[in-house]
């Protein structure tokens, strides 16, 4: 086999059989064959550049999926149901996907019957890697492992794009406590996946890092630039960026790039001590310890996004519902975050996209 592909024992049956007229018929063949190769870039170097040229950036076609933040089912008394609801919903729905983006449990035997509800959807399923996915001492190899995901990073396609996924728990900055932190090496790969992809990117992580805000991405800025170098260089590249982590509900545009955080599926933590008190029956919170620390959503809450390509558009479909109990002002919640973006809903939105 020459480098071409080529079978080299074929070589000699193209330029014919060995009778006279035949032969001299391969001389003059091979004598213009080498003529031509003087002017003529050598077809091995063709067929290599080639082969390694980006695939023509696609920017047709329609996907919808199912999105859920920050579910937290070991801490309401209805976890289990808030995610069998929301695949049961999916289903129904008949979505392309499914994703969840973190918080969802650790890796302990006690919370397989969340991962065997959320595995329960017939269709494709993500995760990606929240903070609290690793308490109880449990590491990320240990979590990817359990969830069965390809990696703590990963990419994967949903017809006309390409999924991001990335993990802001790596080592590094300077904050104590849990890590928020995309390092050198992630941040390299992430470069390469847009320049190299041939379809327009949908990014997931958990923590956000459209702005610095108190726990978000230690190195946002660094984070961002890379999405607005690919974006700048080819428009389009970055459809929307989607994050949990913050239990909110909003959505930004910073230097041409689309950010949209998803409020929690499950409640509001509460900052204030003073704030907490119980709001179910006294035997629910004796075996929940943590419920008087959360200000509850009554129902579960996600979204259905819709990005059609073909008329420039997203379609965010959210839900709404209303606290279990007074809201957190009414119990004396201090907070510096926005109170508009505070609430127990997720935002309908409609968004144009390039």
């Amino acid at each position: 086999m020459d480098r071409t592909g080529a079978s080299c024992e074929n070589r000699p049956h193209i330029m014919g059989t060995q009778s006279s007229s035949s032969v001299h018929l391969a001389k003059v063949t091979r004598r213009g064959f080498l003529q031509r190769l003087a002017t003529v870039p050598a077809v091995p170097a063709l067929v290599s550049r080639l082969s390694h040229a980006a695939a023509p950036f696609t920017r047709s076609g329609r996907v919808r999926f199912g999105m859920i933040a920050d579910i937290h089912p070991d801490m309401l008394p209805d976890g289990l149901d808030r995610v069998r609801a929301f695949v049961s919903a999916m289903e129904q729905a008949k979505v392309d996907f499914i994703i969840q983006l973190g918080d969802f449990c650790w890796p302990a035997p006690s919370n397989r019957r969340y991962l065997d509800a959320w595995n329960s959807y017939s269709g494709k399923a993500y995760h990606v890697l929240g903070n609290h996915d690793m308490d109880e001492g449990y590491t990320r190899d240990q979590t990817v492992a359990y969830c069965g995901m390809p990696g703590m990073h990963y990419t994967f396609d949903a017809g006309p794009v390409r999924g991001i996924v990335l993990d802001a728990n790596e080592p590094g900055g300077k904050a104590g406590g849990y890590k928020r932190f995309v390092g050198a090496e992630q941040l390299a790969w992430l470069e390469r996946e847009l320049k190299e992809t041939n379809r327009p990117a949908l990014v997931f992580v958990h923590q956000p890092f459209d702005r610095d805000h108190e726990d978000s991405v230690e190195n946002a800025p660094e984070v961002r630039s890379v999405l607005e170098r690919a974006e700048t260089s080819r428009p389009g590249s970055v459809v929307a960026v989607f994050s949990g982590h913050l239990h909110m509900d909003f959505a930004r545009e910073v230097n041409g790039i689309r950010y949209l955080e998803i409020n929690s599926a499950a409640y509001w933590w509460l900052n204030n001590p003073a704030a907490r008190r119980e709001t179910y029956p006294a035997e629910v919170h004796k075996k929940y310890k943590y419920l008087t620390h959360v200000a509850a959503y009554r129902d579960p809450l996600w979204a259905v996004v819709t990005v059609d390509l073909d008329r420039g558009e997203l379609l965010l479909e959210g839900r709404r519902t209303e606290w279990v109990g007074p809201d957190p002002w009414t119990r004396g919640e201090t907070t510096p975050r926005p109170r508009e973006d505070l609430h127990p809903w997720i935002s309908d939105r409609r968004l144009k996209i390039a």
